[in-house]
């Protein structure tokens, strides 16, 4: 049986094959999940507890995982044109569903299988991108221009759909979803033929049980760092059962890898590889740094939610210091810029970002004092993020390379990602019951800054009708919330500045790794140097 050489039709230009991938790449950001902007809309809507969304927007970064092994599976099966189709044809009809039925549950749900969905296009399109430009063969090149184009998509997505959020119903993102997977279907059609590219290979290999095992594992490991702080940890019994069956999961999983003929992870990849083990590590010492974007969230949306369009602001800021950091970074490590100096220099980034931050962090606040924090928090991911990706995958072969991905986004976007929040949300609770608590000892009749205040917040009270008791009330109400306030405040102030010292610490620790300039010394490598 002949074999077609390539997946594009005949009549398509070579001119017109590379920015048709850009530009579904782009449109793939259009198709959204729970983000977390809609996540406080969808509890408030359908009064739900946060934490239950914020457990089920975590599904998308689970299911987008999770398909990778699975999917390069498919693609031997099915032909690329069909297995493209029918995923965003599913796209559309998750999108549709979420539009139009008021269910809760199908929101969250659907959640996981749009990240698996999602995942599974990108992979070919990256693909079919990477054979366009022979350029991205490098790694330095390849990650500086994907991360490049995947994040402007992503920044620009929120550009546009945070003020459908805003100014309309927040459900109508899902007409956005449905319309950028109907273009992607239509462009698809026109860019790929229907024949056969390679010879079939039977579905029965898939190792179904070491996914649903995966799958179990995340999402235990996450109920555990969502409802940490709800439950107060392991007080509770839900908390031990959980982390007990995250144990048990990850240690079958773990067996399973090391004695089936096919594994769904080749957990080889850490032991034969040295550069997979170290830099997948620090990609989790990334996220640490990254998740301080919390904080920066947090207080934005205290200070600046009466401002309707400062979600699309801060989007425009983080795409600008994206489209610098990615291509400058790929570019910089082609040319044989040291690996450590550029971790350095990112780590350093986001320690003078967070000082910054932590220095302008003040109740009447003006968005202009966020804009160089903003920008150098989007610069020091694009360096460190291109920087460790590029070593990482650096000489890998291509039956490890899904292995490799499998780790690289695992520990990221599952182990990184979501430790990453539990810490800043549970470090900044804990704070601000210590400072509220500190602060509250001085509400005393002998302070004469809270008799102020209080007497002032009394008469604005007392004009308005109120009696003398009701008004003493309210009045003390309105101490203790602004003390509250306070408390919040102090508290991202303190964490801020100790997470600056730690970069700081981090930036100089890692030019001692001599490691991750292996790659340049040809005599202790096993393998060809690209």
């Amino acid at each position: 049986m002949a074999y077609a050489l390539s997946p594009y039709r005949s009549s398509v230009p070579k001119a017109v094959k590379g920015p048709s991938m850009v530009l579904l790449i782009i449109l793939q950001a259009f198709v959204l999940g729970i983000t977390s902007t809609t996540a406080s809309r969808l509890a408030a809507f359908y009064g739900i507890a946060p934490e239950t969304v914020v457990w089920f927007s975590q599904a998308g970064a689970i299911g987008m995982v999770a398909i990778i092994p699975v999917y390069y599976r498919l693609r031997l099966y099915f032909q690329k044109s069909d297995l493209l189709q029918l995923a965003l044809g599913l796209q559309i009809i998750l999108s549709l569903l979420c539009f139009t039925v008021n269910n809760a549950t199908l929101l969250l749900v659907s959640n996981f299988f749009i990240g698996m969905l999602k995942l599974a296009c990108l992979l070919d399109f990256i693909s079919l991108l990477t054979d366009e430009y022979p350029v991205m063969r490098h790694r330095a090149m390849f990650y500086g221009i994907y991360y490049t184009i995947a994040r402007f998509g992503g920044e620009l997505a929120d550009i546009f759909v945070n003020p459908v959020l805003e100014d309309h119903d927040w459900r109508d993102i899902y007409l956005i979803s449905a319309a950028a997977a109907g273009i992607c279907i239509v462009l698809c059609a026109l860019l790929f033929h229907r024949r056969r590219t390679h010879r079939r290979i039977p579905l029965y290999q898939v190792d179904w049980l070491s996914m649903l095992l995966f799958v179990a594992a995340a999402f235990l490991f996450s109920y555990v760092l969502t409802y940490g702080k709800t439950l107060d940890w392991f007080d509770d019994d839900t908390m031990v059962y959980a982390l007990l069956g995250c144990g048990i999961t990850v240690v079958l999983f773990i067996y399973r890898q090391l004695r089936v003929k096919r594994p769904f992870w080749d957990l080889r990849v850490f032991g034969l590889y040295r550069q997979v083990p170290l830099g997948i590590a620090f990609m989790v010492v990334l996220y640490v740094f990254y998740s301080t974007g919390f904080l920066f969230n947090y207080y934005a949306g205290y200070n600046f939610r009466e401002q309707e369009n400062y979600l699309s602001q801060m989007a425009v800021i983080t795409l600008c210091a994206y489209m610098i950091s990615f291509p400058l970074t790929g570019w910089l490590l082609y040319k044989g810029v040291q690996r450590r100096v550029m971790l350095s220099i990112g780590f350093m980034l986001y320690s003078g970002s967070l000082y910054l931050f932590s220095h302008n962090i003040q109740t009447a606040a003006a968005f202009e004092a966020l804009v160089i924090p903003y920008g150098m928090q989007g610069m020091a991911y694009g360096l460190v993020l291109t920087t460790l990706s590029t070593f990482a995958a650096t000489n890998i072969p291509r039956r490890m390379n899904g292995h490799r991905v499998m780790g690289s986004l695992s520990f990221r976007y599952i182990i990184g990602s979501f430790a990453g929040y539990a810490l800043y949300s549970n470090w900044l609770f804990r704070d601000t019951v210590t400072h509220a608590s500190w602060l509250s000892e001085s509400l005393t009749p002998d302070n004469p800054l809270y008799g102020r205040e209080l007497g002032s917040f009394r008469a604005l009270y007392l004009s308005h009708g109120m009696d003398v008791q009701h008004a003493t009330l309210a009045a003390q109400a309105m101490v203790q919330k602004k003390l509250q306030l306070q408390a919040m405040l102090v508290s991202i102030r303190d964490i801020a500045l100790y997470v600056a010292v730690i970069a700081a610490i981090a930036a100089v620790l890692v030019l001692l790794v001599r490691r991750f300039e292996m790659h340049e010394v040809a005599s202790k490598n096993k393998y060809k140097i690209v």
